[in-house]
Order: C-alpha cells, then structure tokens, then sequence
C-alpha cells in the first residue's frame, strides 16, 4: 500500500526523525509537526507546530490532510522547569492534537504515543494522575494543575508521562470498537538531544548504571522500529498497549537479575 498518510510530531529531531526516515522507507506520506527547522524532501511536508500553544496546534490542524492513516506522537520536552511548558507539551498539547485528528484518522488506523519507562507507575499516583487525565480540554487541564500544583510540579516530567499512559489506556476504547487504535511506547534510556537533561536530572553516576546493565542506551532507530510497527505495521488487533521499550531493564529489576541495591545513591 503506497498512499499511506501519517503525521508525526517531534519529527525533525531524534526519535522523531528516526521515525520519519522509517515510514518514509515503507512509501508512506509525512507530516511533521514541529517547531524546528524541517529538512525538506520528497514524502515530507513541514507544519510548524507549538504544542504548548492551543491556538497553535488549531493551526497545524488546519494544514493536515483530511484523511490519515497513523499518527505519532514524540515530541517531548524534558523536565524539571519550567513545569507548566513540560506539562503543556508533553501531555496537554499531546491529548489536543490526538482529539483534534480521531476523526480524520481511517478507520483501524493508528495513535501511538511515545510514554517513557517513568510514565509506568502512574498506577501508584492514579490519585493524582486521574484526575488531569480525565479533565476535558487543555485549558480544563491547566485550570487543574495550577489549582493542584504542589501534587505533581516537584516532577513534571514523570507525571506528564504518568498522564500520556494512563490517557493511553482510557483512549483505548475508541480502538475496541473498530475505531482508531491507540497504543504506547515507554523507552528506556535513549540517546537524543534530549540525554543531557536527564543526565542532569538523574544524576552522571545513576545514568551510567542503568545504561549498563543492559550494555548501552537505545539509538533512535531502535526506538522508532515498534513505534513505526504500532503505526503502520500489521498489528490490527494490538490496542491499549503500553509497549516497553529497555533492552528488559524493568524486567531484570523485577525478576531480580539486575541488583538494584547496587544503584548510585539509591
């Protein structure tokens, strides 16, 4: 099939761009959406896009085709401050852009949504996770996390990923029914423009450890092959997942073959 139509955020960077140059190997037709530069190309159209702006999202809206095949969601931005920009981008500006496009998205088509390894216990804070979660627009959202702020500002990162998994898992629904899928990525650590804020969030000596253990960090390339998978792959009946993506990092933390009393500073 060679009339494929996705449009990816963050796809002029890291990860996103990975996935671009995948979907663009598979004849598939990309919108990126972003606020830096785009490199042109054949395959490729360019719609600036701010995801911490309502109005701008609205516009690149506008700019897309009326019929989509898949679409990704990887922009991010790192945290810790300024929490309300991580909170904008990372989530609230995430779930607008996703609503805005259900109904162009084709029928069985695909959302998948990069989440993050740190995004997989919002289970243990549903109490607050929930709560933004279920709040009906961007602006309900931040009216929320203004009022709450002292209950998810001190890590803005971890609970807007927290809140893209859980919106994942609710979204989900639409997928059950015949709908568009929704589905998850949680990668582990990655080497992106993005490493040296974690770096400096994490700590040099925590982040060593946990490349470690499973020998390295991911390239892009190696995160964008199960996003593109999820978004265009012959996957029709996978919807609702939260698909890890760390080389079995939590999995040897769980199991016990990686000795977490043997962290840095843990």
């Amino acid at each position: 099939m060679t009339d494929r139509v996705a449009s990816v955020t963050g796809g002029a960077t890291g990860v996103g761009a990975a996935v671009v140059d995948q979907l663009l190997a598979q004849d598939v037709t990309v919108y990126v959406l972003d606020v830096a530069e785009v490199t042109p190309r054949p395959g490729v159209h360019a719609v600036r896009c701010d995801l911490a702006e309502q109005g701008s999202i609205d516009a690149a809206v506008s700019a897309l085709p009326d019929r989509i095949d898949a679409h990704v969601n990887v922009a991010g931005v790192a945290g810790p401050t300024p929490a309300d920009l991580v909170l904008r981008v990372n989530f609230l500006g995430m779930r607008h852009l996703s609503e805005s496009l259900f109904d162009r998205i084709t029928a069985g088509g695909s959302v998948v949504n990069v989440s993050s390894g740190a995004g997989r216990q919002w289970e243990r804070r549903r109490k607050v996770v929930e709560p933004m979660v279920d709040t009906a627009s961007f602006d309900e959202g931040m009216a929320w996390a203004t009022e709450n702020e002292g209950r998810w500002a001190r890590d803005p990162y971890t609970f807007s990923k927290q809140c893209v998994t859980l919106w994942t898992l609710k979204a989900a629904q639409r997928g059950a029914g015949g709908a568009v899928r929704i589905n998850a990525v949680s990668p582990g650590s990655v080497n992106t423009q993005l490493t040296p804020s974690f770096r400096q969030q994490m700590g040099d000596d925590y982040t060593d450890w946990l490349n470690s253990a499973t020998d390295r960090a991911a390239s892009p390339a190696e995160i964008a092959e199960p996003i593109v998978w999820l978004a265009v792959g012959d996957c029709s009946w996978v919807n609702g997942a939260d698909l890890l993506v760390d080389r079995g990092l939590e999995a040897g933390m769980v199991s016990g073959w990686i000795d977490v009393a043997e962290a840095p500073g843990r």
